[in-house]
């Protein structure tokens, strides 16, 4: 005969009941409604939040105890994942306080469960399980990720770099190539260990950091790139609210020099003014303007995608016919962009790339950063 004490003792969840638990719940709470990611960001660290939330409580005074044997559960299989539930901290305290804990029978938590399992079960091609990148190096960090829409994958996990960038020397630049590299690598090792279809990009630091990322990353997996719109405080991808009237036009001013100017002005206007202050001598140029550029112009998928590719285009048709032996990118647009316009870049095609950094507050306003 086993005493109290022995048969209130829990076993721990192995490493596949944990793993089941998490991608059964898509990495969301569960609570109806909330579907709130489980991953966020506490003093710059990435954590689990997730909750692992009993439906029949394990002490006797916990949370609906007194059903265990109604449910047909024992103190040793009250641990199995059909009893659990993974939820956010707000919904697992909200189910089980004293105060509110009734209005939660187990009939209630237990279909609960199954409709979220089963909504998350019912993806269809978007059902793939990702690894988040963020790369988040201007404000305050991220603490959560806050979709337009419902998460499209399972997350299983995140690096980050939310550390501000702030040192705009040509030291302070070559570290954050290198703070790249390192970010890369960890992110590409967390892939291969959790065998992850996708990478998600959360992207909010200096452009030229940003578009060197994009240089970095190979097509090991598919990409999923998100961008922020400040106004709704969420992050953005595919959406049908697409701007179908952007018309991308293309100047050039081809006089065969060894170095060619590109101005990118999407979220702003790049003026050549501002080039000729920092590329000393002569050079080609080839712009790329919009109509009424502004910071909500280009913010889905399928508008930076165009764009990006309109971009690669141009530049890689001149390519074929000039040979230059520097390539200056000034850039006014979008973070998701940036890390399209890097992910295009081809070394055996493209020369050495100069990445400018522009502040209104400077003298000029451009002010060379890195090169790719």
């Amino acid at each position: 005969m086993t005493n109290d004490k022995e048969e209130r003792k829990r076993r721990d969840l192995t490493v596949a009941e944990n793993y089941h638990l998490w991608v059964a719940c898509g990495g969301m709470c569960s609570f109806d409604g909330c579907r709130k990611r489980l991953i966020e960001s506490t003093s710059g660290e990435l954590t689990n939040v997730g909750i692992k939330a009993h439906i029949i409580g394990h002490a006797k005074n916990s949370a609906r105890h007194e059903y265990m044997e109604e449910y047909d559960f024992t103190y040793e299989t009250l641990e199995d994942v059909r009893n659990l539930m993974l939820m956010c901290y707000d919904h697992s305290k909200i189910i089980d306080d004293k105060k509110t804990r009734d209005l939660f029978p187990p009939g209630l938590l237990f279909t609960m469960k199954e409709k979220h399992e089963n909504w998350v079960s019912s993806w269809s091609a978007d059902k793939k399980e990702s690894i988040a990148l963020i790369h988040k190096r201007t404000g305050g960090p991220l603490f959560d990720i806050e979709y337009e829409s419902p998460a499209p994958y399972i997350l299983l996990d995140a690096v980050e770099n939310q550390t501000v960038f702030d040192d705009f020397t040509k030291e302070g630049w070559e570290e954050g190539k290198k703070s790249n590299e390192i970010l890369y690598q960890k992110f590409i090792e967390k892939i291969r260990e959790k065998g992850a279809k996708v990478g998600e990009i959360f992207p909010l630091s200096p452009i030229p950091l940003l578009v060197h990322l994009g240089s970095l990353l190979t097509d090991t997996v598919s990409y999923s790139i998100y961008q922020f719109d400040r106004e709704a405080g969420q992050w953005v991808s595919d959406s049908t609210k697409s701007n179908k009237d952007i018309d991308l036009r293309v100047s050039k001013e081809i006089n065969h020099k060894k170095e060619l100017a590109v101005l990118v002005s999407i979220s702003g206007i790049v003026k050549m003014d501002s080039v000729m202050e920092v590329v000393t001598g002569e050079f080609d140029s080839i712009r790329f303007d919009i109509d009424n550029p502004g910071l909500k112009r280009l913010i889905y998928r399928d508008d930076v995608i165009f764009v990006q590719s309109r971009i690669k285009d141009e530049i890689e048709k001149l390519l074929q016919h000039q040979e230059y032996n520097k390539i200056h990118l000034f850039y006014a647009g979008p973070a998701g962009l940036a890390i399209e316009l890097g992910r295009g870049i081809n070394p055996n095609i493209w020369s050495e790339i100069c990445l400018y950094h522009y502040n209104n507050r400077t003298n000029p306003k451009y002010q060379y950063a890195l090169s790719i």
